[in-house]
Parts: structure tokens; C-alpha cells; sequence
């Protein structure tokens, strides 16, 4: 799993940087893709020569294409996903500013959210055990976790800095 993931993340992350996400997105879309590839190896509906690489790349590629196409992110330009990423000037320069806000936000989670998402992405706890330590079905903790995340990007301007110049 280490392999595919050091070996595949980088296209991933290149594809949602040139449409509009952070790298905690794609990261997002990685290991959303990556439970998708583990079910259906689990599930028996992955064709044995299947390329896990190419994929996990498709799984990622589409949902952050349904993020994109949803409400929250209507504003946000498609690119081709075989276009250079320009690393130039365009990096963000104080990474501790912004570092900063992301805490911020995270803090006006409540506190449900963040022991959901704490459990998941920190502790690399699964789902079905993050449900059993909170008593509920996991189905529940899947809808939560999808619910904490859909707040987080809705703060993504605050996030960014880009609501600074809005006040």
C-alpha cells in the first residue's frame, strides 16, 4: 500500500492542483480512491491485470470532478488533467499564516466533528472501529465524517486567505 501510494499521490495531486484543490484534497481523494480499490479487490470486481495505479487515478479523477461539479464549487475552472502544473511563483508564500487559519477553522468544528475526523486522519483509525468506541453503525460515522468535511471546504476561502480582502 506504501508503494501505490508514494508511486500514484503525486498525478493525483498534480490533477486537483491544476483544478482548484489543496493538497489536503487530493490526499482527501486518494485515500477515498484507495478504499474503493480495497473494496472491489475485497468485493472480487477488480479484473486480475487491472492497473491499480491507473485506477486509483480514475477513482480520484472522478471524485474530485463530482467536488468541483458540486454547489460549494461552482466557481472553480476544469483544466485538462495532461497540462504542466506551473510550480513557479504562484506557491504560497507564509505556509504558517495560512497553517494558522486551517487550526482556526478547524477549531469552529464541533466537537463531534473533530473527534471523527481526529480518530480518522491522525490516529488512522477505520471507520467501523471509530464507530464501535462512539457506540453508532458506521454508516453513521461515513455520513459525519463526509458532513465535518463538506464544512472544512466550505471554509476554504478562510482557509486560503482569500476572504481578506471580502471584510
Amino acid at each position: 500500500m506504501r508503494a501505490l501510494y508514494s508511486t500514484h499521490l503525486p498525478a493525483v495531486k498534480r490533477y486537483v492542483l491544476q483544478n482548484g484543490g489543496t493538497g489536503n484534497d487530493a490526499q482527501d481523494m486518494f485515500q477515498e480512491a484507495m478504499t474503493v480499490l480495497w473494496m472491489s479487490v475485497k468485493e472480487g470486481r477488480l479484473v486480475p491485470d487491472t492497473d491499480p495505479g491507473g485506477f486509483l487515478y480514475r477513482v480520484a479523477k472522478n471524485k474530485w470532478l463530482d467536488v468541483v461539479r458540486s454547489a460549494a464549487h461552482r466557481h472553480m475552472k476544469v483544466v485538462h488533467d495532461d497540462r504542466a502544473l506551473d510550480h513557479g511563483t504562484d506557491v504560497v508564500d507564509d505556509i504558517e499564516e495560512r497553517i494558522v487559519r486551517l487550526r482556526d477553522v478547524y477549531d469552529k468544528l464541533d466537537d463531534k466533528c473533530r473527534k471523527v475526523l481526529d480518530q480518522f486522519y491522525f490516529e488512522r483509525k477505520d471507520l467501523a472501529t471509530i464507530a464501535e468506541g462512539m457506540g453508532v453503525e458506521e454508516e453513521s460515522i461515513r455520513t459525519i465524517k463526509y458532513r465535518c468535511m463538506m464544512k472544512l471546504r466550505a471554509f476554504r476561502k478562510a482557509i486560503s486567505g482569500e476572504d481578506r480582502n471580502e471584510a
